[in-house]
């Protein structure tokens, strides 16, 4: 079977429908069996008129990254994508407008600023669109007829694609983009010649069971309700704000309540307190906000009380850049807060493992009465996948607390010692289950103790609670070893998982010997395997996306030995290309 892979933007202005071309473009690709991964960028205000990118990557085989270079830029405003013709390869495709409704001022076309290698075909977009709906604001449109003809698309297919988008919309807004698609498809028919090698002409997909097409955010949201999450607490902010919305509308049809806060600590505090109630509970934000809620995050360390919070990394220090993607709260995650403050994080690799992480996260946090924080990033909430449909949590998932025996509340000792360091939680109401809860250290009752020896006694009993955690953890992810040594091996976490992953697939093929490791649980980490798997590696790389590789010094202290950095804070997700050059240089 004929393969394909072929990466394609769209750029243009804020209110140009540049992301909802993108969109159009994913979901027609992935309803005819192509792998897709899709990720927009956009400005950071409201409602601003900045640059927006739509990225899609098709494939016909699994896809772990989005890829770094596009194949095709199509141009809806020329002055945006002259700065993004660095995006696209030296070889590629730019599709642009070359009848605009005015002409450009000197070194505005984006034609002039192409590579002399690069394929172009100027399409009359505003006039196309102007002829079939009587207005340009239909070019997104045209330009999508353009590409299905230009590479062999169903055009049939793809009209309807376009009338399930708009078909909660009135007729006339219907008709005006499948008009609009249609005059873009039939003149590129009719006038282009095709330069390009790209085709899906014979690319053949087998038939399968129709897909979710989705990104982290909703993942986490729909993983919540299906792990009995019963009351969530937030204040909007980029880019976790998505999960708030949807909760909004389906947590009460689940029995459910959301509270939208004043601030990030009112927030954490209504989490805290639900928990403490008996009742599931989460919050979601971004490093500003995960800033403001640590004096809360430890309270639900030291009162051992059940809180999650999903933190969706963005560009820092402070308010930093809200919709460019980084990986610079690993710190903050794993090691922030006062005091010894042991804490359970996940940290998804991908879009699928978004609703895992969630459901594992409101599990642990229940099972081991204590603080879990879900780490994603602005490329994991925003991507777009087309995957299966995960499947719902077990039972046992759904009710995770240890509650005392009859004999335990004769005289109930809420943190008692136990093997595991999980001590039997009585709800609030509960029969002879008064206890002592404060932020203060306190003894087996609860009660404020500052003894040398106690405050010793807890906190052991808080981190061998904490080192439980790790017998049911999911394991890591570690590709084959080909022999009993590999010449590099790639560590990686969060987002950066798959690019790394992609890479060694790449290395391999040009004869590297290399193999990957990442693990979703990031505290506790499995030390363990780490070293064993750093023992057969002669070389370690560490990737990610922040300036002072917080994982890279923290995996060096585990395993005593140095290793290779790549380090990027360009604000778009890692590429596996860049991966494979440093391997290369390695």
């Amino acid at each position: 079977m004929k393969d394909i892979n072929i990466v394609i933007e769209i750029c243009g202005s804020a209110g140009e429908g540049t992301i909802s071309a993108g969109e159009i473009l994913s979901r027609f690709m992935s309803g005819q069996g192509f792998e897709i991964m899709s990720f927009d960028s956009y400005p950071a205000e409201i409602r601003g008129f900045g640059k927006c990118v739509a990225h899609t990557r098709i494939s016909s085989n699994p896809i772990y990254s989005p890829g770094k270079l596009a194949d095709v830029l199509i141009s809806l405003n020329d002055g945006h994508s002259i700065s993004q013709l660095s995006a696209l390869k030296r070889t590629g495709i730019l599709i642009y407008d070359n009848a605009p409704s005015k002409p450009h001022g000197e070194d505005k076309s984006v034609l002039g600023w192409a590579d002399p290698e690069t394929v172009t075909y100027g399409i009359p977009l505003t006039m196309l669109a102007n002829r079939a709906a009587g207005s340009s604001r239909g070019r997104n449109m045209v330009a999508l007829g353009v590409v299905a003809a230009l590479f062999y698309m169903d055009g049939q297919g793809f009209t309807q694609s376009i009338q399930e988008r708009y078909a909660k919309k009135k007729q006339i807004v219907i008709d005006s983009n499948v008009n609009s698609f249609l005059e873009g498809f039939n003149w590129t028919q009719k006038h282009i010649e095709k330069t390009d090698a790209f085709s899906f002409d014979g690319v053949t997909m087998p038939q399968t069971r129709e897909k979710l097409i989705i990104n982290g955010n909703q993942l986490v949201a729909r993983a919540a309700l299906d792990a009995n999450l019963k009351f969530y607490a937030g204040y909007p902010i980029t880019p976790a704000t998505k999960i708030m919305e949807i909760l909004s509308r389906e947590l009460p049809k689940h029995g459910g309540s959301l509270l939208q806060t004043e601030d990030e600590i009112a927030a954490i505090g209504a989490v805290v307190g639900a928990g403490f109630g008996g009742i599931r509970a989460m919050t979601a934000t971004s490093g500003p906000g995960f800033a403001l809620m640590t004096e809360f995050t430890g309270l639900s360390v030291m009162a051992e009380v059940p809180a999650v919070i999903v933190n969706s990394m963005r560009g820092g220090p402070s308010t930093g850049i809200p919709t460019k993607t980084e990986q610079s709260d690993f710190n903050a995650a794993v090691l922030g807060g006062t005091g010894d403050c042991p804490r359970i994080v996940l940290a998804p690799t991908d879009i699928f493992s978004c609703y895992q992480s969630t459901v594992l996260g409101l599990y642990l946090a229940e099972k081991y009465q204590t603080l879990v924080v879900i780490l994603l990033d602005f490329f994991l909430s925003n991507s777009i996948r087309n995957i299966d449909t995960p499947p719902k949590p077990s039972p046992a998932f759904l009710d995770a607390n240890i509650a005392p025996t009859k004999a335990e509340l004769e005289d109930y000792q809420r943190y008692r010692v136990t093997p595991s360091g999980i001590s039997p939680r009585a709800i609030p109401g509960t029969p002879g289950g008064i206890f002592f809860s404060t932020g203060l250290e306190h003894d087996e009752y609860g009660r404020p103790n500052y003894s040398d020896k106690g405050h010793l006694k807890m906190s052991q009993k808080r981190f061998s609670k904490h080192a439980s955690v790790l017998e049911e953890a999911p394991a890591p992810i570690i590709s084959d070893f080909n022999g009993d040594m590999a010449d590099i091996g790639v560590i990686s976490w969060g987002s950066s998982a798959g690019a790394a992953h992609e890479a060694v697939i790449f290395a391999k093929k040009e004869g590297i010997n290399a193999v990957s490791f990442s693990s979703v649980m990031l505290s506790p980490f499995p030390e363990k395997a780490l070293i064993s798997f750093a023992e057969k590696c002669k070389t370690i790389l560490v990737p990610e996306l922040n300036y002072g590789g917080q994982f890279a010094n923290f995996a060096v202290n585990i395993l005593k030995r140095p290793v290779e950095r790549l380090n990027y804070i360009t604000g778009r997700p890692m590429a596996s290309e860049d991966i494979l050059e440093k391997m290369r240089e390695m």
